[in-house]
């Protein structure tokens, strides 16, 4: 899972460098660029049987959202609402501190000329809701 984590920080820094003009955020993120780089992502994935795949998509003009969209649905009577949030309370820590998400402020910023407020890196059950999500601010 950290190899993805770490591809997918390489993946995004290719395709702000390759940024030409300075589309905003949701018309980056709907670009056909970052559509393939995610499918690249999603192969990954698919490859490791993680059972996730990624998600990319912009709140307002102004908010980054990473996606782990589970696809079989988690929630069963085994392992229970509670155990449910401390297993994704331990993904988000994960997926949060394993790679250092300045420089995707940063290159945000250099291919929108705008930084995101905040990166939310959520995980989303297959039926489509949020289980749970961490905001990830810049920090100096």
């Amino acid at each position: 899972m950290k190899k993805n984590i770490l591809v997918l920080a390489f993946v995004f820094m290719l395709i702000m460098v390759g940024c030409g003009s300075k589309p905003t955020l949701s018309e980056w993120v709907d670009s056909d660029d970052v559509a393939d780089n995610v499918e690249q992502i999603n192969s990954a994935y698919a490859e490791e049987g993680t059972g996730l795949h990624v998600k990319l998509s912009a709140e307002g003009e102004d908010v980054l959202v990473f996606s782990y969209i589970f696809e079989e649905f988690q929630l069963t009577a085994e392992n229970g609402q509670n155990g449910m949030n401390m297993e994704l309370t331990n993904l988000l820590s994960y997926l949060g501190t394993s790679v250092d998400v300045n420089p995707i402020f940063e290159q945000c910023e250099e291919a929108t000329g705008k930084m995101p407020k905040y990166i939310r890196v959520q995980c989303v059950n297959a039926d489509g809701t949020v289980i749970d999500s961490q905001e990830h601010y810049y920090t100096k």
